[in-house]
């Protein structure tokens, strides 16, 4: 650390060298982690404007709060009108082109993430990679995490991902393939910005002479990553693949943050999830849930605390007072000042000065409307990914205000990428290997200790923190709701003698 580097800047490092990437935008989509992944596996982004053009017809316009036909059908069969034409080479109507064009935004631009500058597709087909860096490194992160120690390896989720991308037959892309050939296609060149990130990077993503991670957490995402790869390489259906794939990745990435303290220091939280399998109609699981999520941000915050008071300690271990009084007169390290005085009668110099960066950084990354907070991007992927559901049933408690819960297709992915096709397994042991790949719970007896260690509604740093309380009758129900939904989806099987077998092996038939 320099003893100009500010707040801002050196939290900025921290999320770099901690978490691989910058995890502050609050409109982070999976279609921008998908499109930063593919476009660092593949080595090349292309030209996303003609089919971006076509997509959206209508763009919002900011000043006068109304939309504006910007591409009007005129204007797109003027530029491509070949492409549109039939075998007679007559053009289509406005009604058909306008029918085509919403059925294409509806379908390749799901997520809102196309617009005229800057554009990430529902990813299908390696054309549709494009430059948009709105992913602020997190596809990088997981390209980096499939290809460490590729050599060691003959099959890796990296392989099965881009020879997806590489096939056309299928209904996206046919959509898309009267333009594809028009997206011109470049080397995936790094910035300088994102050359630094990745060389940030590299100690978290260092492996031995194995080939294998030296991160515990990563090497067993790592594993269940292949897993589900060659799973969905034998069995699976493209379009489905490659969503649970990118899925896995936006959960991988979670699991990674949440870890993180931990993997660096043995003494650091580790935050169970439970998945709340009530849609937030028991309070005692909803509560519980939200806490555990809590939980995770701690442990968060955590780490990133821990090592900005490491960094300070170089100029400021004998006298915090001192050097905060010789900070030049400057917002940012006024703002600094304020907060030091603010903590000094609650926390010792040295916590006080940590305290005073981590609020003063957080506080200055991003745009002004909203705080940096390390946990912003977590929040936008597991709502739209479907593990972060809302606080209650009635949607309550607003964009940060979450509890962990499972849908059908995040608990497809849990069972494919824990449960070999050849090895089915018991529910109970099906439910420990979720405690140990991701610390899961769903409320066993073994679960119970650990849920209640996390408090959902006291401070942070040193205060005291009571325990949640849950029901055990409500995590029994839990347990049993979440066993019923996989049975339901066809990934378990259950027998007169209460035995319950997870496999994927139903699947293969």
């Amino acid at each position: 650390m320099s003893i100009d580097e500010k707040p801002s800047a050196l939290l900025r490092r921290i999320y770099d060298e901690e978490f691989g990437f910058l995890p502050t935008n609050s409109s982070m989509k999976p279609v921008h982690v998908a499109n930063g992944m593919a476009r660092r596996l593949l080595g090349r982004q292309h030209d996303f404007a003609p089919l971006a053009q076509v997509l959206r017809q209508f763009v919002d316009n900011q000043k006068g709060g109304f939309k504006e036909e910007r591409f009007p059908n005129s204007l797109i069969l003027e530029e491509y009108g070949d492409r549109f034409e039939d075998a007679f080479h007559n053009s289509p109507g406005d009604e058909s082109l306008t029918r085509f064009r919403a059925l294409a935004k509806d379908t390749l631009g799901a997520d809102d993430a196309v617009f005229p500058t800057q554009a990430s597709f529902t990813l299908s087909h390696e054309r549709m990679v494009t430059a948009d860096i709105s992913d602020n490194g997190s596809g990088e992160l997981l390209a980096g995490l499939l290809t460490a120690g590729r050599e060691h390896t003959t099959t890796s989720a990296a392989d099965v991902f881009c020879d997806f991308l590489a096939s056309d037959t299928d209904p996206w892309s046919t959509l898309a393939w009267p333009l594809l050939d028009l997206l011109e296609p470049r080397e995936a060149t790094l910035s300088e910005a994102m050359e630094l990130r990745a060389q940030r990077r590299e100690r978290i993503l260092a492996v031995d002479e194995q080939g294998e991670l030296l991160s515990p957490t990563l090497r067993e995402l790592r594993a269940r990553y292949d897993q589900l790869a060659k799973y969905e390489r034998d069995h699976g259906s493209k379009l489905t693949a490659l969503r649970r794939m990118v899925l896995f990745g936006v959960f991988t990435i979670h699991i990674h943050m949440i870890r993180r303290a931990h993997d660096v220091s043995a003494k650091a939280p580790l935050p169970p999830l439970l998945l709340d399998m009530f849609d937030g109609r028991k309070r005692s699981l909803r509560d519980a849930s939200a806490a555990t999520l809590q939980g995770g941000f701690r442990a968060i915050e955590h780490l990133i605390v821990h090592r900005v008071t490491q960094e300070l300690t170089e100029f400021a271990t004998d006298d915090p007072s001192a050097f905060v009084a010789d900070l030049p007169s400057e917002p940012e390290w006024d703002a600094v000042r304020a907060e030091f005085l603010a903590h000094a009668g609650s926390h010792s110099p040295q916590e006080a000065l940590a305290e005073a960066y981590w609020k003063v950084g957080y506080s200055s990354v991003g745009p002004k409307e909203v705080q940096g907070f390390p946990w912003n991007a977590l929040l936008a992927l597991g709502r739209r990914s479907g593990f972060l559901m809302p606080y209650d049933n009635r949607g309550r408690g607003g964009k940060e205000h979450k509890r962990y819960g499972a849908t059908a297709e995040f608990a497809e992915m849990l069972v494919i990428s824990t449960v070999h096709p050849d090895h089915p397994v018991d529910f109970d042991e099906f439910l420990e290997r979720l405690r140990s790949s991701y610390g899961i719970v769903l409320g066993g007896p073994h679960d119970i200790a650990a849920i209640r260690a996390n408090d959902l509604r006291n401070g942070n740093g040193g205060t005291r923190r009571s325990t949640v309380s849950v029901l055990e009758s409500d995590l029994r129900q839990n347990m049993l709701a979440f066993r019923d939904l996989i049975i339901d989806i066809g990934f378990a099987k259950a027998y007169a003698d209460g035995r319950t077998v997870v496999t994927t092996a139903e699947v293969n038939a």
